[in-house]
């Protein structure tokens, strides 16, 4: 038997993700990577959210999150500064 290498995934720059179950009907836009953890802004919040690399790929590989397009970069823009503008 061969033990298979674990499979990683990275979030795609701009990134704009749907949760299909532990929060469908939400979605999560990626805005970095951190040394340890992936940074998202959690919509309709609009809030930051952190997953670990872990949970991230995870996440991926058991469709809980499906990728759905990498934004245009006015829009991304546009919903960072407005998450900004909402933080406590």
């Amino acid at each position: 038997m061969v033990k298979q290498k674990n499979l990683t995934y990275q979030p795609i720059p701009r990134g704009f993700y749907a949760w299909n179950s532990l929060h469908a009907g939400s979605f999560l836009l990626f805005v970095e990577a951190e040394q340890d953890h992936y940074k998202f802004v959690f919509l309709p919040g609009p809030s930051y959210m952190c997953l670990t690399k872990e949970n991230f790929s995870s996440c991926i590989e058991t469709s809980v999150l499906e990728f759905v397009e990498e934004l245009p970069e006015d829009i991304y823009k546009e919903s960072l500064m407005l998450a900004e503008q909402t933080k406590c």
